[in-house]
């Protein structure tokens, strides 16, 4: 005979909760060196950051210097972006550190600056390559990005040593600053031959200016810039898209991600030929819009040959005056907005 009552008590019972399928996370984390200071090691972290973060992926950001121009000194607190310092005491349990901060914040790429000599630190360097060693090993993918610079004494042969040492730890790759400025970089053709590499545009001092006072990545302010920067904002964006749309990129962050949005974002990009913008008032629209106006009548009148009409020299003149007039009264403006 059934025994209704046992079976209706089985079916309310609630079923047993199934472990929730758990997919594994891999991590992307970026070491930025080598040993020296003054080779803008926060630049290349700033905007390997900006590429990642363009392409979907969430950031996190570790300082391992507490001096001038650091990560800790360049992200505001409280802002946007997590940024953490790095132990000060030797540990070989880093590696589960950052694996749990990105669990905790949903991240996908971690980016370690080391700052000026942090690796000559004995205990720093063992913290951290112990760490990339047990993530690579766990199936994580460690890298090592160095920050090269031209005319700085020596780091040749201290980025080669650099690149010779984690190079057993990680993949190296080399980030060179400053080639678009005419920067001569033959002495680290040598590098060259054993790692891949990109290239990083050169900034003007104004909007390197803006975006540091606003404790925020390129990306970030490119995507929100205060009133009136718009077309500095889109260079930004500009500068983030070459970048992006290097090879070596696309495995370093996934960065065939970020060039549709960073292509949106420079839409509005002036011209390359503008140079030596050291003021903020020289990025603001008016003087960026007015700039280009001016320039491009110089650049009709220049054009015109010997055998032009009178009428046509004149027109050209005419406006190459009218554009000048409005530009002195645009940079006038722009002062006073700042």
């Amino acid at each position: 005979m059934t025994d209704f009552k046992t079976t209706t008590t089985l079916a309310t019972t609630p079923a047993p909760e199934l472990p929730s399928a758990h997919k594994k996370r891999k991590l992307k984390v970026i070491l930025i060196g080598p040993n020296g200071g003054g080779v803008r090691k926060t630049k290349t972290a700033l905007v390997i950051g900006s590429v990642a973060a363009a392409a979907g992926s969430t950031v996190i950001y570790v300082c391992a210097d507490r001096g001038i121009g650091s990560l800790s000194a360049s992200l505001k607190e409280g802002g946007p972006n997590r940024v953490e310092l790095l132990p000060d005491e030797e540990t070989g349990t880093y590696a589960e550190t950052l694996m749990a901060i990105a669990e905790e914040d949903d991240a996908d790429v971690i980016i370690i600056d080391l700052g000026a000599n942090e690796m000559l630190n004995s205990k720093s360097r063992r913290t951290v390559r112990a760490a990339l060693r047990q993530l690579k090993a766990l199936g994580h993918d460690a890298l090592v990005v160095l920050s090269l610079v031209a005319g700085k004494v020596g780091l040749d042969e201290d980025a080669s040593n650099f690149a010779r040492q984690m190079s057993k730890d990680a993949e190296v790759i080399l980030a060179f600053h400053g080639r678009d400025e005419g920067s001569d970089f033959t002495k680290f053709d040598e590098l060259k031959e054993d790692y891949a590499s990109v290239e990083v545009a050169a900034d003007q001092l104004a909007i390197l200016g803006l975006i540091t006072a606003a404790g925020v990545t390129p990306f970030d302010w490119c995507s929100a810039p205060p009133g009136g920067f718009a077309m500095a904002a889109a260079w930004t964006a500009h500068n983030l898209l070459q970048l992006a749309q290097q090879p070596v990129m696309a495995d370093l962050v996934s960065a065939d991600l970020a060039v549709p949005v960073l292509a949106t974002l420079a839409s509005g990009r002036p011209q390359r030929f503008y140079i030596g913008r050291n003021a903020k008032w020289q990025v603001r629209d008016e003087a960026l819009a007015a700039d280009a106006v001016e320039i491009m009548a110089e650049r009709v009148m220049k054009r015109l040959t010997s055998s032009a009409d009178d009428a046509t020299v004149l027109a050209a003149a005419r406006a190459f005056i009218d554009a000048s007039t409005a530009r002195e009264a645009a940079y006038r403006v722009a002062k006073l907005a700042v």
